[in-house]
C-alpha cells in the first residue's frame, strides 16, 4: 500500500469516525457535520433528493449501490422518510415526511463540478482530483475553477467562484490574505504553522474577547435541486446566535481593508490559508451581513472539516484501547483466549495487505471477502 493510499485510508477513517456507525442519527437534528450518503436504489433520477446517515447507510442500505457524499453541514438523516416511498428506516421509524431545512445539490444524484458529471467519470480519461467548496460543499475539478488551483500544504479551503459572488464582501478579504500561484511559495514557507499569527491579529483577537476560529475543508457549488430554496432557513439557529452576541469590536475590520485599495481580480476561485477565517470582522453590522449571505458558519471554528476530523480522532479509541476496555468483565482464561485471536487477526491482515501489495493486487471487496472466509475456514479446522 503506498503513500497516497494511506493518506487516504486515514482521511476516509477521521471522516468517518466522526459519525456513529450504529445508531440514526436522526434524533440529534440538524447536525452540524455529519458524514452523509445517497442510495442510488431507492432513490433513482427523477425523485426529491436524499441522504442518509452512516448508521442507516451500513444497515438500512446495506447491499445497496451508495454513493458517499464526504460530510455536510446542517443535514439531518432522510432514510425512511416519505422520500423513499414506503421504505422504512429499521434504526429510527419516527421520522417526519420531509427535513425541509436539508440542503441538497446534485452531489446527491452523484454528479459534481460545473460540468455536472459524475466521478469518476467513464469519459474522462484523467479522472483528476475534485476540490470541495466551503461554502456550497460541491466538488470541482481543476480545470473547472475559472483560475489556476494552488496546491499547497498549508492551504486548507477553497470557495468557488459564485459563492464569492454569492457573499461578495469575501473579495475583499480575499485581496489581503487569499493565496494565488504567485504568492503560494512564501506562504508555504512561512505560514504553516500557528505562530504566523501577528501582533496586528492578537491585538484584534484581544479586542474581540473571542477565540480564533479554525479551519475547514474543500469545494462545490451548481443549481440547487429541489429543497434547496429552504437551504438559506438550515441557518436559522447560527443566524440567531450571531445576532443576539454583543459584539466588543469597536472598528469593522471589513472597513479598514477597503480602505488599504488592495483591490484584485473578482474571478475564478478562491484559495485560502488556514487562518484565514480568524480575520474576519466580527462587529455588529458584518455578523449581520454574514447572515444575509448565508454564511453565519464561517465564525463558528466547530464547522471546519479540521475541527470535525480532529475531534473524530481525539474521541475514537484506538484499537488496543477498544479491546482492553472490552476484556474487564472477563476472567484471565477469557481474557488470554481473546488477545490471541486478536494478535493473529492482526498478524493475519497484515500478511494478507502485504502480499497484496507485492503482487500489486487491488484489495477489492471480493477479495477481502475471500480473505476473511479463508481466515474463518482455518480458525474452523484449528477448533476441530
Amino acid at each position: 500500500m503506498d503513500q497516497c493510499s494511506v493518506d487516504e485510508m486515514y482521511e476516509a477513517f477521521a471522516v468517518l469516525a466522526g459519525s456513529d456507525p450504529d445508531h440514526c442519527s436522526y434524533p440529534k437534528g440538524y447536525m452540524k457535520r455529519q458524514a452523509v450518503f445517497a442510495c442510488n436504489t431507492c432513490v433513482q433520477a427523477g425523485m426529491e433528493p436524499a441522504g442518509v446517515c452512516l448508521a442507516c447507510a451500513n444497515t438500512c442500505h446495506d447491499g445497496h449501490d451508495i454513493c458517499e457524499l464526504y460530510t455536510k453541514r446542517d443535514f439531518r438523516c432522510d432514510c425512511g422518510n416519505e422520500k423513499f416511498n414506503g421504505f422504512k428506516c429499521k434504526l429510527h421509524t419516527d421520522k417526519e415526511g420531509q427535513n425541509v431545512k436539508n440542503p441538497y445539490n446534485h452531489n446527491f444524484f452523484g454528479r459534481y463540478c460545473s460540468c455536472d458529471r459524475p466521478y469518476p467519470d467513464d469519459d474522462d480519461q484523467v479522472n483528476e482530483e475534485m476540490i470541495q467548496c466551503i461554502v456550497c460543499e460541491d466538488w470541482f475539478h481543476e480545470k473547472h475553477l475559472e483560475g489556476p488551483a494552488v496546491d499547497c500544504d498549508a492551504l486548507m479551503e477553497m470557495i468557488c467562484v459564485r459563492c464569492m459572488n454569492r457573499a461578495p464582501f469575501l473579495w475583499t478579504y480575499a485581496a489581503h490574505f487569499a493565496v494565488s500561484a504567485l504568492n503560494k511559495q512564501s506562504l508555504c514557507k512561512e505560514q504553516t504553522n500557528a505562530d504566523m499569527m501577528t501582533d496586528e491579529k492578537r491585538e484584534r483577537s484581544h479586542t474581540r474577547g473571542q477565540d480564533t476560529p479554525s479551519t475547514s475543508s474543500y469545494c462545490k457549488q451548481e443549481e440547487p435541486t429541489a429543497g434547496a430554496a429552504d437551504h438559506t432557513s438550515s441557518f436559522d439557529s447560527a443566524a440567531s446566535r450571531l445576532a443576539q452576541q454583543p459584539s466588543k469590536v469597536t472598528e469593522c475590520i471589513l472597513n479598514e481593508l477597503k480602505a488599504k485599495d488592495a483591490a484584485g481580480a473578482r474571478a475564478g476561485a478562491v484559495f485560502w490559508p488556514y487562518f484565514w477565517r480568524a480575520k474576519l470582522c466580527t462587529c455588529t453590522d458584518c455578523k449581520r451581513m454574514y447572515v444575509k449571505a448565508g454564511v453565519p458558519f464561517l465564525l463558528d471554528e466547530s464547522d471546519t472539516l479540521l475541527a470535525y476530523e480532529e475531534k473524530a480522532k481525539a474521541e475514537a479509541l484506538t484499537s488496543e484501547e477498544l479491546l482492553l476496555s472490552c476484556l474487564t468483565s472477563l476472567n484471565h482464561v477469557q481474557q488470554l483466549e481473546i488477545i490471541y485471536q486478536y494478535n493473529d487477526l492482526k498478524h493475519e491482515l497484515r500478511e494478507f495487505l502485504q502480499q497484496s501489495a507485492k503482487q500489486r493486487k487491488d484489495i477489492t471487496p471480493e477479495a477481502f471477502r475471500e480473505f476473511l472466509e479463508e481466515l474463518q475456514t482455518r480458525k474452523k479446522r484449528r477448533l476441530n
